[in-house]
């Protein structure tokens, strides 16, 4: 709005310093409506300006997405936990073979901490199964200085000890199995009779 059009517009009042005093004050009031108005309008340009960085910088991210390959992804994935998971398994079964080594220990884990495990040596059969070596001369001397972590003296005789079943097994029917489930269940035969 411009002060030459109230002028005219006001030219009815015949007191000037009125007449400027009431344009004044509405040019001032259209002023603060205007500042208001342009400060929305920034407000609302930084948002969208905010909102286009946004939008590119995702746009860039689905051009960079589109060029991966999700099958090759999986497969290393895949042969990333099929490595991992023969590592692990191969650890333990290296851990069955020292276990198998260490007989009558109270502790294995203690029995472990007073070995040298630099000595211990695994070799893998072509079954993928593992043999320790370097580990008896050094339970001598751990049971010796430490006889308190073991049950017993060690097993010298490596034959399978017979495991006494109790019974006879040589030559189970089909109906043995019942007859010892129903006995040690209290069942009486009185479905026979």
């Amino acid at each position: 709005m411009k002060r030459s059009f109230l002028e005219n517009l006001l030219n009815v009042i015949e007191d000037e310093s009125t007449r400027k005093s009431i344009i004044d004050s509405i040019i001032n009031e259209n002023g603060n409506d205007i500042n208001a108005e342009k400060a929305k309008t920034e407000s609302a340009k930084n948002e969208v300006s905010v909102k286009q960085s946004l939008i590119d910088e995702l746009n860039t991210k689905i051009k960079e997405n589109e060029s991966l390959d999700l099958d090759k992804i999986k497969l290393d994935e895949y042969n990333r936990g099929k490595e991992e998971g023969s590592k692990a398994f191969d650890e333990f079964k290296k851990n069955k073979a020292l276990e198998s080594c260490i007989k009558g220990a109270k502790d294995f884990d203690l029995v472990m901490s007073k070995l040298d495990k630099e000595k211990i040596k695994y070799e893998k059969n072509e079954k993928g199964e593992y043999s320790v070596t370097g580990v008896d001369e050094q339970l001598e001397d751990v049971r010796k200085n430490y006889s308190y972590l073991f049950n017993e003296e060690p097993n010298t005789n490596d034959s399978q000890s017979e495991v006494v079943l109790g019974g006879d097994h040589t030559n189970p029917t089909k109906d043995d199995g019942l007859a010892m489930l129903e006995r040690a269940m209290g069942i009486q035969d009185n479905a026979k009779k």
